[in-house]
């Protein structure tokens, strides 16, 4: 039995919750953009591993890092696939989960190869630290209010 098999789809929405009022936006900035699961909810782009791990908590108790997930975020991709969410799986073709959606992509235009796209972040924004236990934001001391 997966340990993902005790969250249910109310579980993941209040972990998506619980991940924006945390400023969770920046989690992905933090990690390097390096996730290849990503869920997508109403327009937002949330971790597939980090939100399932916290509706893990919500579940049980015990959160679970992206690196406790039974098959890491491609498992964390089929449980949430299955509570009826849209993930889209960025990594290679021959790796995808099924039910999983392909990234989109874009006509080239004459235009495009010539410009250089402007970042997307701007350069004053700093990621912001966030417990790796509970996905909390960190307090200026480094030391989680929540779990230590």
């Amino acid at each position: 039995m997966s340990l993902l098999n005790s969250i249910d789809r109310d579980h993941v929405l209040t972990a998506m919750e619980t991940w924006d009022a945390a400023g969770g936006a920046n989690y992905m900035l933090v990690r390097g953009g390096v996730s290849t699961h990503v869920l997508m909810h109403h327009g937002k782009e949330y971790d597939a591993a980090a939100i399932a791990g916290i509706a893990h908590g919500l579940a049980t108790g015990r959160t679970l890092t992206p690196a406790d997930i039974p098959g890491g975020s491609a498992g964390a991709s089929k449980a949430l696939t299955r509570l009826g969410f849209d993930i889209r799986d960025d990594s290679p073709p021959s790796t995808r989960v099924p039910g999983t959606r392909a990234p989109r992509t874009r006509a080239a235009s004459p235009r495009a190869a010539s410009t250089p796209r402007p970042s997307r972040v701007a350069a004053t924004d700093k990621p912001v630290n966030l417990c790796p236990r509970c996905f909390i934001a960190l307090p200026a001391t480094g030391v989680c209010d929540t779990c230590d």
